[in-house]
């Protein structure tokens, strides 16, 4: 069966959005766990009474309790925010998918006779 034009052009956005949303999702996924490690870091700063470190690069600089807990609790706004709107653009991206699922299926004459 040869596909038309606009078909085929669908099928390309379909696959390149398919592509797009892979990326979004690793990327929220790759944050929701940085999340995660921020919070074991504030709470174990926070039960901890010794000296606290964080690593920069390839090194670790002791820090002052107070600023540590700032800095990671600013660093978790930061990728609360990214994974909201990454949240935001996985979602724009299903639709636009689903959209373009149902016009692909609605433009061939036997695709429901098919499932």
């Amino acid at each position: 069966m040869e596909l038309s034009e606009s078909q085929r052009n669908d099928l390309m956005e379909f696959q390149s959005l398919q592509q797009q949303l892979q990326v979004v999702v690793m990327q929220k996924q790759q944050l929701q766990m940085a999340s995660a490690e921020i919070d074991r870091a504030l709470e174990a700063s926070s039960t901890s009474t010794g000296k606290l470190y964080r690593s920069v690069g390839s090194i670790l600089v002791q820090k002052e309790p107070d600023v540590l807990k700032k800095e990671l609790s600013s660093e978790k706004e930061m990728v609360k925010l990214r994974v909201d709107s990454l949240g935001k653009q996985e979602e724009k991206l299903k639709t636009r998918l689903t959209e373009i699922q149902d016009k692909f299926e609605k433009s061939m004459p036997d695709a429901g006779k098919r499932k």
